[in-house]
Order: structure tokens, then sequence, then C-alpha cells
């Protein structure tokens, strides 16, 4: 069939693009396997290229989709394809998300978790209660991984690694233990005891059982306080490097909120906190916890750096003040000092798990 002139000059445009690519590709694979690749192949393609350079100046449509193939088969030769292919190409997808990852990690936003209650009611921690009368059915594998993964409850039982008689225990950190045989067994409060305290026991039976929530993970922006100053109120995570109290975890990641700033006299009265003599009234949270109500209970005045200090901190112009919601369960600044400014990390804005009503943006 005869190709009307129409027919003929997009045949010959698509011909002559599809041409130029391939060249563009040759030049390309060229740069990248010239000091690798073996000198038959080399030569293929450059004897293809030059074919596909004439053909391109010229008209014939035919001529190019015969210099396209050549030019085609010389790339192929160059680089062969490679064993396992989809295999390799998902790997290096995998290596480039987990190198984002870690990069975004660093330099943006990081994932934190909150151990203890020091944050409590709004923020809360690893926490312990009583098993159901009746284990259900999202209590048993399969499912109980499943709620795990969305709430964070993981049903728990704790049992006697071998026999004797039993007795509790608490340690100097105030944790206790079933010991059985002198071997510790770490309970929590809480948890439902299924022995008496002297009762002997066999190796395997149930001690304590309870549902374990996990403790809300956070993310932190760490990119924020480079281009503005910390605000008063802010949920901070920062770095306990260079600060000694003995109760202290050395380099670790704590988390608490900002109640005091830079140049800035603080003082506890309680409930409470008072800023260069004056009540603070701002942001809203201050108030709430001050007003010792929805299960916050006021600023307390204790620790030893506040007692040391008479009750009146004055802060330095890189000191920053830290203090736990649930102030009477809160190793913070009163104990051991300000937060300087290099040891800041960024503060919390997003509770991403577990699901629970503080799921979303933090206070």
């Amino acid at each position: 069939m005869q190709l009307t002139p129409w027919h003929q000059y997009f045949r010959l445009r698509r011909a002559r693009k599809q041409l130029r690519q391939l060249l563009k590709d040759a030049r390309h694979m060229r740069n990248m396997r010239e000091d690798v690749a073996p000198p038959p192949a080399l030569a293929q393609l450059a004897e293809a290229v030059s074919a596909a350079q004439a053909a391109a100046g010229g008209g014939d449509p035919g001529r190019m989709d015969g210099a396209a193939e050549k030019l085609a088969a010389g790339i192929r030769a160059l680089a062969p394809p490679r064993p396992h292919a989809a295999w390799r190409e998902n790997i290096e997808v995998v290596v480039v998300a987990v190198a984002v990852a870690m990069a975004f990690r660093t330099y943006f936003i990081q994932p934190f978790k909150i151990p203890t209650s020091s944050m409590h009611p709004t923020l809360h921690g690893i926490q312990y209660s009583a098993p159901p009368a009746r284990l259900g059915l999202f209590d048993r594998w399969p499912l109980k991984f499943g709620k795990w993964l969305i709430f964070g409850d993981w049903h728990t039982a704790i049992r006697s690694a071998q026999s004797g008689p039993t007795r509790l225990h608490q340690d100097l950190q105030g944790r206790y233990f079933i010991l059985v045989n002198n071997a510790p067994h770490e309970i929590f409060q809480n948890m439902q005891l299924h022995i008496s305290p002297g009762q002997t026991v066999y190796r395997g039976q149930l001690l304590a059982s309870g549902i374990r929530t996990a403790g809300d993970h956070i993310f932190v922006n760490r990119l924020i306080w480079h281009f503005r100053q910390p605000r008063r109120g802010e949920i901070m995570v920062f770095k306990t490097t260079g600060i000694e109290h003995p109760q202290i975890k050395k380099n670790e990641h704590y988390v608490k909120r900002m109640v005091g700033l830079p140049n800035e006299r603080l003082q506890i009265e309680p409930p409470k906190l008072l800023i260069n003599g004056r009540d603070v009234e701002r942001p809203e949270m201050l108030r709430r916890i001050q007003a010792a109500a929805g299960g916050y209970a006021g600023y307390i005045k204790t620790g030893d750096f506040l007692n040391q200090c008479q009750g009146t901190v004055k802060l330095g112009p890189e000191d920053y003040f830290a203090c736990g919601d649930n102030q009477g369960n809160s190793l913070d600044s009163r104990y051991w000092g300000p937060v300087t400014r290099r040891n800041l990390v960024g503060p919390t804005f997003f509770v991403y798990w577990p699901l629970s009503r503080r799921w979303g943006w933090a206070h």
C-alpha cells in the first residue's frame, strides 16, 4: 500500500526521533562502560553509531529503522543483561529508600519513644494493667500481633524459670521482683499476681500477668530550632550529655516540657510557676498544669538542684529549664539543673503510635 505524504512525513519523523534517542543512549552507555567493556563490543557500538548518524541525515525511514536495530544491538552488547535483574533492582530500591530515610532521620525528623510516665497525662510511657478475666480472641496468637500493631497492647505472662520458694523484693531503683530461689523475675505495677509470697512454685508456673501498653512514639522536628528560638511550653527532646546525677542515664535522649528560657529567673511556688517574679500565663498548656486539674498536679517545689538554689534559679544565656508534666514522678531540671542549648534536639510535634486518643499533633 502506498503511503500518503502525511503518513510518510510522520513515519520519517518517528524514525528520526527514535534514532536520535538511541544515539543519546549509546553515548551515555559508552561513557559508563568504556573502561570495562571488551574491545569487540566497543567496536560494534562505534560501527552502529556511524551507521545511525549517516541514516539520520537522510530521508529514508526504512534505512533509519535498520540502523536503529543495529544500534540497539550494539548497546545490548556493551551492557549485557545482568543475572537476577529483578532482584537486583528491588534491592537497589530498598537500599536507596533506607539511605534516604536515614538522611531524613538525621537532619529533619527523628522518631523517639516515651518509656516512663514523667509526661503523663500529656504523653504516656509504658504501662501495665490487670489482664481481663478471660483472654479474648485478640489476646491470642496470631491476632494478638494485630492488636499490638494498632493499639500497642500486648498480653504478657511471667512464668517461673525454676522451682522453689518465692519472695517479693524491691531494689534501690524502686523496681519489684519475685525471687524464686533468689532468681529474679521482674514484675510491674498493676499486674495481677498469681502466687502468694512464700509459696513454693514449680518451673513454668504462672507468677504474674497483665496487659503491657507501649509508650507513645513521637516525631521530633530536628530542623526548626535552626531557624527560630525554642519557645516556652514546647515538649523538648534533649541529650543527657554532661548532665551529672546518680539516676541520669548517660548519652540518652529525654523528653520534657520547656518551662524556662535563657536569662530568666525561675521560681516554683506550688502549684504556680513564676518567671521573673510573675505567674506564667502563656502558653495555655502551662496554665492547665498549674490549675492542678485534669490529671495534672501543678508545679512541685522539690529536687536537689532547686533546693541548692533556695528555690530560685537564674538561667544563663544558653540555659533552658526542663520539667515533666507529671511533677510528682519526673526526674528533671529540678534535680539536675538546666539543659544547655547544645544538648537540644528539637520539639515534639506528632504522636504516631500507638493508636489512642493522643494520636496526632502533640500539645
